[in-house]
């Protein structure tokens, strides 16, 4: 194992190095691949040090369903509420969005140097067949965390793309990202798929989770 001290601050992730201690020692193996290491280090801060933060700052309140009233402050406070809720859904789907996209990039750097005779086709090639090839450099199945990965490649292609055949099928194939919205069917929101879908502060932690332990498995550290 190679050791690193440190002391309050554990050091830039870029470094490659996860906080796994021993009395106050960093450890990463000799053998470690260290691609897979900065591409893990890279998820687990900015997790860690804009994610969580931002979901601590911006949690949201009960919904407001409109209704009638003469009282200007009971209106003004309705719309403050609905608009911060507004804000807090779309950025969780935008935090979703950028771990989809920062794994994706990360994946074909990392496929890249691993082909690099096939580095055309790995920037070219879409998502299933890049699945396909990270499963076949690392020797076989990628194992359950890919469902959570697949998961959230849909939910970041959603977003990307808007109201479409991505968030349709999304739709169809993980409903549950629309319960809340399909409790008020006369709100109609269906006209805005995208802009209905609430992604969980639990769910945002499991797609970081499934990619850090994906880097794990193609040779970093330990989850």
């Amino acid at each position: 194992m190679i050791l690193a001290e440190y002391a309050g601050e554990i050091p830039s992730f870029h470094s490659g190095l996860i906080p796994l201690t021993i009395r106050g020692m960093l450890m990463i193996a000799e053998n470690s691949d260290t691609e897979a290491l900065t591409a893990q280090a890279d998820i687990h801060r900015f997790y860690v040090k804009v994610i969580q933060p931002a979901l601590a700052e911006f949690v949201p309140t009960d919904d407001v369903v409109g209704v009638e009233t003469d009282d200007i402050e009971a209106f003004l406070e309705g719309a403050r509420r609905n608009t911060h809720n507004a804000l807090c859904y779309e950025m969780r789907r935008t935090f979703a969005l950028i771990i989809g996209a920062m794994f994706e990039r990360q994946l074909r750097s990392w496929l890249s140097g691993k082909k690099p005779t096939e580095t055309k086709k790995v920037e070219k090639v879409e998502w299933p067949a890049l699945v396909k090839l990270a499963e076949t450099a690392m020797g076989g199945s990628i194992g359950t965390d890919m469902t959570e990965i697949e998961t959230l490649w849909s939910v970041a292609n959603a977003v990307r793309h808007g109201n479409g055949r991505a968030a349709t099928k999304l739709l169809n194939t993980a409903p549950q990202f629309w319960d809340q919205a399909r409790m008020k069917p006369d709100l109609r929101w269906k006209s805005d798929l995208v802009g209905n879908m609430r992604i969980s502060d639990a769910q945002l932690e499991r797609y970081a989770t499934a990619v850090m332990r994906f880097w794990h498995l193609a040779g970093a550290s330990p989850v």
